[in-house]
């Protein structure tokens, strides 16, 4: 591989870092990115940028030592569905929502139960539920704001869920997925497709507790 090509990809791993919402995704990109410039400065004899880019190497093995390491204070906050911080925190983050749940829109009279996920007493992510008309608990809305998407919100969540909706007579949840990164959300969230749904677009959760 020539040294112009490590340079070309180099450079592209910079650029993508940029746009990533996740801090945990630019620092890993980010890292790689730098190990690809540090071999590019090597093969160019260029001290300035393999010494450079050897010291952001460095950093970003810190920075990701600290966040894998760290002890985060996760809480699950059931709230008043007609609740005002709810509304505005929905309000506040509608156009990301949107991204995911396309066809998401907010009717307190349909929501069943709310939850909200507390990351070191920061809001970081909202759960609803709602009943269908079948008497099923279906999924309204699983969201976690920017730079919290690293599934520890998730993975949380759900172990919270499966010791309190059992006690509020939910034993099984379902959820229609809104996009393809949605589908492999829910698999690690522990859903399973029901397989008798028509559109195959059901999953559905056994809650453990």
């Amino acid at each position: 591989m020539s040294a112009e090509l490590i340079g070309y990809i180099a450079s592209a791993l910079v650029i993508v870092s940029l746009v990533m919402t996740s801090v945990l995704r630019l620092r890993l990109i980010s890292l790689v990115g730098a190990v690809v410039w540090f071999i590019y400065g090597l093969m160019l004899g260029q001290p300035p940028i393999y010494a450079t880019n050897g010291i952001i190497i460095v950093i970003n093995i810190y920075y990701l030592f600290q966040m894998f390491t760290a002890k985060h204070y996760f809480k699950l906050l059931e709230v008043d569905r007609h609740s005002a911080y709810l509304r505005s925190f929905l309000a506040f983050y509608q156009a990301d929502i949107g991204k995911f749940f396309p066809s998401f829109k907010y009717d307190a009279e349909q929501i069943d139960l709310a939850y909200l996920v507390l990351r070191d007493l920061v809001p970081v992510g909202v759960f609803l539920t709602e009943r269908d008309a079948s008497g099923r608990s279906l999924v309204n809305l699983d969201y976690v704001i920017p730079g919290y998407r690293d599934l520890r919100p998730g993975k949380f969540l759900y172990e919270e869920l499966d010791q309190m909706l059992p006690q509020k007579g939910v034993r099984t949840l379902y959820s229609v997925p809104g996009s393809e990164k949605h589908h492999d959300y829910l698999r690690r969230m522990g859903f399973a497709p029901v397989l008798e749904a028509t559109s195959g677009g059901l999953y559905q959760r056994e809650m453990t507790g």
